[in-house]
Order: structure tokens, then sequence, then C-alpha cells
């Protein structure tokens, strides 16, 4: 059941008002919710009533949302006491391991408050052949293995809530403004439902639809980056969501439109969505289709190179697909996705599953920039850039999966995908070069219109046997990665002032890849504690790229090719691993230890000369492990490992691009792969009784043979670019944070912080330039938590410091504020009021970029009818119109400020329909919002 808190005073139009009159109302009820506190006492015996029972679990969990108010053991008497906590209504729950658990039911009031249970007894557990009872850990968090698991029904969210809004009330888990999710402070790289990818890799078609109220449970754990360069040992976190079992059958689904109608502009806001589901027991089927022009369902940077328009950068090095601001800070974008997901079971143990995702994205994005360029002897120039790019984005996604116990000893899995593109680009960028003194001297103006279409696919197949010894294990895992991409564009320019000439030329420009892998990996167990595991890696792939530049001939043809921007170019490459890893495992310890021998051969053939460059490179990499458990919520672990990956192909082929005639880069064939040291240390603990909780950690690396480039500037400031091989490159960071509740968990403290230390090296000229930049962030949130009241509260300060060994007059430090606030608002009558609200101050920047941002968003809801199915909205966004997408970048010698033209002020009236098969609110929640 829920409760409401009454108020006779009604919201205030102004947000920030409202926010004040709120955080008053939470004082004073506060205050009066403190005044009274529970206290239960009681003495437990076993089974004959006689001796008193020690070490015996007592919890109090809230009926209505099974959160656990007050836990304790009894003591050598077998007494226990629970206080601490308001006056409610609650289950008293009693376990011990060998004896059967008791439950009782306790209604608090204001007149029974101080309560003794009467002499508890605990009976012998029952057994039953036929049935078997499994009791789950009711602690809100716990450790389950290596997986951190949170018992969903413990937060408290709204109704109406999704599993967006449930992440955001996990202790430790932080969601960004674009779905992005991190958790103990790691970034989250993939987002399962039920063990499985929901609609492919787009994480918020599941955290931003599926119902908060079905989801039984959110797990957190690491994996194998399968995504990654293949035979690499690279960890990722995955976050996996369990729904209850009452949310895998029967049909239900949401409607939504919004719109603004017309009435602020001549082209109308609007979002649409369009949820069908159908699940049971065994079968899963799900339609979606989502539309809108806002910034709420725009494509972030990392759909960049599904369209080939990865060199589609402006004058000063950014992409349109930069993103740092609240909301969208790419441009004005127009999104359309949908899609069909469908899974079942096969016999006892077949799972065969299939989705397929259409995604289409309009973007037109208008940018300005100044850079700043530092040369040798504190010498300097500038830039101003203007940009227009208008891009229109395909994708289909299909995904194929199916898995099937062959027996009781022997698996197999076959996971095909193939991912078709279509991309078209057209940038027109205005660049002036200014002196130090700012006087203008050359002007530029660049038109890149570009088409491109795509054909990828990443399939795999894996067949694991296990033994009658236990811990015995072969694994063949065979994996195919192929990509096929071809485009058409075209480059005019015009200049001004220095010089005068015109470019006007064609370009086709046809790339592919195929590699396959093989993995072999055997595990034996020799000892109690002990077990050796061997792997062998196969690795055989080729990569092609054949670039042509045509110049306009006397007539009007594009027939005269271009030898400096024409090439062809082969890349092969076979690799051969083999490793040895030790594994020792005992009680709270764990360690792994092993090294692994490699041997590359690379070959680089280019077709318009025929010049062979083949490299021969062996290596060792070594890797260790330690983790410690010293019980059920704290973790402690330390990882070192090595890696290598090789040059892409662009950075590999000895041919010049001019997509940007005033940024020439050209590839370097000799190009050696990195080798990377990485070490990485975590610590997580989680104190069940107080719910305070900790994460810190720190990464350090340091690659040697690093990518990097080496850059030769003209009399005009002009550059020609390659990418060489440096040693020394470090990246270290450290970083910890905590939620520590107060006042019976109804305000939580959440500080965090964030320093991180970057050197890289970089040729300009000849000359090595050395960039170290150092960065600090902190933050403090505090959350006001009330069963219908949410208020969060924060703030953050980043300071970044970069020195740069080449000029000293680069040495600027720049720093970012954030303050922040944001509610939300259960009222009686089934209204809603959401608002929040963020400051952010920037300096250090150039003149015209130390700007200061005040976003302030609002909405009110509405549900009607009895089973609140159909909710109607008023919402409210950027309501002072401030919203900017301000951005520093520091890249080697050059600083850039730059400033997107977004999204600002809109205002929605959204009408929500929601169904199921029972036409129920309870069952409206089968696993959909």
């Amino acid at each position: 059941m829920n409760v409401l808190m009454k108020n006779n005073n009604s919201p205030k139009q102004h947000p920030l008002k409202t926010i004040l009159v709120l955080a008053f109302l939470l004082f004073t009820s506060m205050q009066s919710a403190w005044s009274q506190q529970m206290k239960l006492t009681g003495t437990i015996y076993d089974t004959t009533n006689l001796v008193p029972m020690r070490n015996v679990s007592v919890m109090a969990l809230r009926l209505k949302d099974s959160v656990l108010l007050s836990f304790t053991r009894t003591n050598q008497m077998g007494e226990f006491t629970l206080t601490g906590f308001p006056i409610d209504t609650f289950q008293l729950i009693i376990e011990h391991p060998k004896l059967d658990t008791r439950t009782f039911y306790i209604i608090g009031s204001k007149d029974n408050y101080d309560i003794k249970v009467p002499r508890i007894q605990l009976m012998q557990k029952t057994q039953n052949m036929r049935e078997v009872t499994v009791l789950t850990n009711k602690n809100a968090i716990y450790f389950k293995g290596d997986t951190l698991v949170y018992v969903a029904d413990s937060f408290n969210v709204g109704q109406n809530a999704v599993v967006e809004d449930l992440l955001k009330k996990l202790p430790g888990i932080k969601v960004a403004d674009d779905g992005s999710i991190t958790s103990q402070g790691k970034e989250i790289s993939k987002v399962l439902v039920d063990g499985d990818e929901f609609f492919g890799s787009d994480p918020t078609i599941a955290t931003r639809n599926l119902g908060a109220k079905g989801v039984a449970s959110v797990q957190v754990y690491e994996k194998k980056n399968e995504d990654a360069a293949v035979g690499e040992d690279d960890k990722i976190q995955v976050l996996d969501l369990k729904l209850k079992d009452s949310a895998k059958k029967g049909y239900f689904g949401k409607i939504s439109g919004a719109s603004d109608f017309g009435l602020v502009r001549d082209n109308p806001f609007y979002e649409s969505e369009v949820l069908l589901n159908n699940f049971n027991k065994k079968q899963k089927i799900s339609v979606f289709m989502l539309t809108s022009n806002t910034p709420k369902s725009n494509f972030g940077f990392g759909d960049m190179n599904k369209f080939g328009l990865e060199n589609e950068r402006n004058n000063s090095g950014m992409t349109m697909w930069d993103q740092s601001s609240r909301n969208n800070s790419s441009g004005i974008p127009q999104t359309m996705k949908a899609g069909i997901y469908y899974s079942d079971k096969i016999g006892k143990t077949g799972k065969i599953g299939f989705n397929y995702s259409y995604y289409e994205n309009r973007l037109n994005a208008v940018t300005s920039s100044q850079s700043q360029y530092f040369l040798q002897q504190d010498s300097s120039y500038f830039t101003r850039d203007s940009s227009a790019n208008v891009s229109k984005n395909q994708s289909h996604r299909f995904n194929l999966t199916y898995s099937m116990n062959l027996d009781s000893l022997t698996y197999i899995e076959l996971r095909p995908n193939l991912h078709v593109d279509f991309g078209e680009s057209d940038n027109f960028s205005q660049n002036t070069f200014l002196t130090e003194t700012l006087n203008p001297y050359l002007g530029t103006g660049v038109r890149n219109k570009n088409s491109s279409k795509g054909l990828s696919s990443n399939s795999e197949a894996i067949l694991r046997r296990k033994f009658k010894k236990v811990n015995r294990e072969l694994e063949f895992k065979y994996i195919l990665n192929s990509s096929s991409n071809q485009s058409d564009g075209s480059l005019y320019t015009l200049k001004s002032g220095a010089l005068s000439d015109t470019i006007d030329q064609k370009k086709i420009n046809d790339n592919g890849n195929t590699t396959n892998y093989g993995i072999v990996t055997y595990t034996e167990p020799f000892a109690k504690k002990w077990k050796f595991q061997l792997e062998y890696y196969l690795e055989s792939g080729k990569s092609n790229q054949n670039k042509q530049t045509f110049d306009k001939d006397a007539i009007g043809n594009y027939s005269q090719a271009v030898s400096l921007y024409t090439n062809q170019f082969d890349n092969t490459r076979f690799q051969q691993r083999g490793t040895g890893m030790l594994v020792f495992e005992h009680r709270q310890h764990t360690f792994t230890g092993g090294i692994g021998f490699r041997h590359i051969e690379v070959q680089s053939t280019n077709l318009f000369t025929s010049v062979v460059t083949t490299q021969n490179i062996d290596n060792l990499l070594p890797k260790f492990s330690y983790q410690f458990k010293p019980g059920m919520s704290k973790r402690i672990s330390l990882n070192y490992s090595t890696a290598s990956s090789p040059a892409a192909i662009n950075d590999l082929q000895p041919v010049q691009d001019n997509t940007n005639p005033n940024r020439v880069q050209i590839g370097n064939p000799n190009l050696k792969p990195n080798y990377v040291h990485n070490l990485r240390v975590n610590a997580n603990i989680w104190q069940a009784l107080s719910g305070r909780y900790f994460w810190g950690g720190g990464n350090a690396s340091l690659t040697n043979n690093a990518f990097a480039s080496s850059t030769t500037y003209d009399q005009f400031g002009r550059t020609l670019s390659q990418t060489i091989n440096v040693d020394g490159n470090i990246f270290a960071n450290v970083f910890a944070g905590g939620g520590f509740p107060i006042f019976n968990r109804k305000i939580e403290l959440a500080p965090n912080v964030n320093g991180s230390y970057n050197k890289y090296t970089n040729f300009i000229n000849g000359q090595a330039n050395i960039t170290k930049t150092t960065a600090v962030t902190a933050g403090l949130d505090i959350e006001l938590k009330l069963d219908s009241l949410n208020i969060t509260i924060g703030n953050s300060y980043s300071y970044n410091n970069p020195v740069s060994s080449l000029s000293s007059i680069s040495n600027q430090p720049y720093a970012t504020q954030k303050y922040f606030i944001d509610g939300e608002w259960r009222l009686p009558h089934h209204f809603q009021i959401k608002s929040d609200a963020t400051y952010t101050i920037n300096t250090g920047r150039a003149a015209a970029y130390n700007r200061n941002i005040f976003i302030i968003n609002f909405e009110l809801s509405k549900a009607f009818l009895s089973t609140e199915n159909v909710i109607l909205a008023l919402s409210a966004n950027d309501i002072l119109n401030q919203n900017l997408n301000l951005q520093r970048q520091i890249n080697g010698n050059v600083i850039t400020d730059n400033y997107t033209k977004i999204i600002s002020r809109y205002f929605l009236v959204k009408l929500t329909y929601k169904f199921n098969n029972n036409k129920t609110r309870e069952d409206d929640f089968k696993g959909w919002h």
C-alpha cells in the first residue's frame, strides 16, 4: 500500500519557489517523524523453548515496500533490541540458518511504539519432498559471488517509474542525462534484461521504457569485453535487470504522444512512443517505435563510426557528435527508432532469440569555435571557425542468438549478427586564421559532401565441454569480424587573403576488413585449491582501403586522378598467442597469475608502388589479479594486465587525406602495435544495518609504442600530420565515493572525488612536446527521501591544469562548477510534480566562452481512472532559454573552445495510455512503464 503525505499548500508556479516550499514542508514533517520512534525487544529460544539462541538474525522490513528499517543479532542470552526507526507497520523476521524462519506483523502507532515481543521459539525446518522453498537474501544490497545485487523493492519509486528512475535511487549508481550509467565510479558498458541484450546495444530502450515495478533485482558484475580487440582480457561492467515472474506473462504496453502543436515555432516539437509486449514463461515478444525531434532520443557519438563519418570533422578537430552538456549537445535532432524482439525456449535447455532494430537520425548542427595553436619559442596563432552540418543516418541491425545444452556436460552457443548502415552529410565550414594580436591574414571556406553505405558483422560460436571432474573444462570459441564500407564524396574550397587557390574534387573510398579468431581454453584442477588454465589464441585478418581523388577537367567531369590523394593499400595480420594461468582459491582469497607469449606477423602492401613493409613482433604478456572477500558485503581487488593493439588502416595507409585542406593527414605504414601495462585497484563496502556504502579505487596505464601525432606547420599555420609511435605515455586516476544515510535514512550524504594525471607526447615541427594534465573533480549530493517526496541537492567542481613543454603560454588552467537541485513530489488525487535546475559556471576559457548557464525544467502530470492507466503531463524544458553546449578541448599544442547551437526552451503536452490483459493498475506494471 502507498501512503501519501497530505498538504493543503498548492504548488507555486515558479519551480524554485516550489522547491523552497517543499524543503520547508520536508523539514517540519521530519521533525514530527523523529519525535517518536519504534522500540522492539524480545528473547529467542531454540526448539525446546528452554535454551536461548545467540547470533540469530532479526530484521524489520517495512510492509508496504520491503525497505529494511533495522537489523540486529541476538546476544548471548538470546535477547535483541530494534530501535531508531519511525513508527510504521512492518514485518519482524527472525532467521537462523538451521531452523525455520518466523515472521510477525507489527502495527506501530503513537500508542503502540514500545513493544516487548513474547517468548519466541524457533522450530525445525519443514521438509517436503515435492516442494522446495528458497528464501532469498532480504538485505537491500548484497554480494552473490562477484555480483553486486540490489533488491528492487527495497527502494521506493513512484507508481509510474521506469528503470532509470529506480537506478537513480540505487547507492553507488549514477545515471547521466544522456542515459549512460556508472556504478561505483566505473562505466556500465552493457545493459541486459534477464541475461539477454534487449533490442541490441542501446541500453536506453530498456532503462527508459521498462517499468521499475516489474524488476525483481538489479545485478552488476564484470565480464570479459567481447567487443574489444579480441584476445585481450579487458573487463567491462554489465548491469542485468532481473524481472519478476509476474512481469513475464500476459500482454501489456504503452502508447504516448507529445507535442507543442506549433504554438512556439512553425515546425512543432513532438515525441511519440508505441510499446507492445506479450510475455509468457517461455516466450517474449516486444515491438517498439519511438519518434522525436527533441533532445531525448538523439544518437550519441558512438554511432558515428557506423555511418562512415569518422573523418567528417570540422576545422577545430571536433566532430558533430561531441557531447557534454545537459540533455542534447550535438545540434538539432530528428530521430526514429523501431524494432522487434523475440525470444523462446526450445525443449528443456534450448533458447533462441532474435531482434531487429531500425534507427534513423537527422541532425542539423551549427558550431563555432576559437582555437589557439602554440609553437616553439612561445609563439602562437589563432583560428576562428564556424561550421554547419546537415546529416542523415540510417541503420538496420539484425541479431540472432541460439544456445543449447547438447547433454548434461556440453553447451553450444551461436551469436550471428548483421548491421547495414547508410549515411549522408553536408558540411560547410568557414575558417579565419589570425595572428597573436588577432589580426586576420587568411580565410578559407570548405564544403564536404559525403554519402556512405556499410555492411558489418561480428559473429561468434562457442562450444563448452565440462567433465565429471569438478572444474575441469574445455572451451572452443570462433569469432568472425567483417566489415565493408563504400563512400562517395566531394570537396570544394575557396581561399582569401594570403592565398586564393580553389579545390574542386570528387572522392571515392572503399574499405573492408575480415578477421577470423579462434580461441581454445582448457582448465584443469590439480588440487583442492589450485587449478591451471591454458589458452591458445589464433588470429588471421586482412584489411584493405582504396582511396581515389579526381579533379574536375575542362568540360566539367571529374576525370583527372590526383596521385597525391589516391592510393590502394592492403594490410594482413597473423597472430598466435599461448597463455598459461595459475589460480589459487581459498575462502576469502583468490589469486590468479600467469604469462602469455605472442608472435605477430604484419604485412602492409602499397599496391600503387608495390612497396611491402613487413613486421615480426614478439611480446610477453604477463597478468596478475588478487581478490579479497572479507564478507558478503565487502570486496577488494587488484589487477595487473598487459595488452597490445594494432594501428587503424587510416593511420597506416601512406596517402594524404585532405578532407580538411587546412589539416592534412598522411598514413605511416611503419607503425608498430602499441604495448600497454594496466593496473587497477577497486574496493566496495556496504553496511546493511546502517545503509552506508563506500567505493573507491584507481587505474594506471603506461603505454609504449603509443600512437601519437607528428605535425608540421607551414608559414600560414596549415598542418600536415602523421601518426607515429612514442614511448612513455601515462594515464592514472583515483576515485572514491560513498553514501552516508542519517536520520533513519531520510537523508543521504553522497560525496565523490576523482583525480587524474595524463602525460602524453606529440611532435611539433620535429620537436617533442610533452603535455602533462592534472585534473580534479569533487562533488557532494544530499538526497532527502520520503514516501511521496524526493529532493536531491548537489554540486561538483572540476579543475584542469595542462602544462606543455613546448610553450609556457599554453599553460592555461580552466574550471567548471555545477550546482543542481531536482525533486519529485507525488501529490493526492494522482498528481505529480517533477522539477530540476542546474547552474553551471565556466571559467578560464576564451572570453566569449566563459558563460554561465542556468537550466530549469518542470513537469506536472495527472493520472486518470482508478487504474491510473491514462496520464496527462505538461512539461517545460529550459524555461530560461539558456541551454548551450560549451566545451574546451586540449590536444597537444592546441586549445579549442567550442560552442554548438542546440535545442533550448520548448514546451510539450503529453498523453500516455497504458494497457494490459488484466486491465488493472497492479498488473499494469508487468515489466513496462
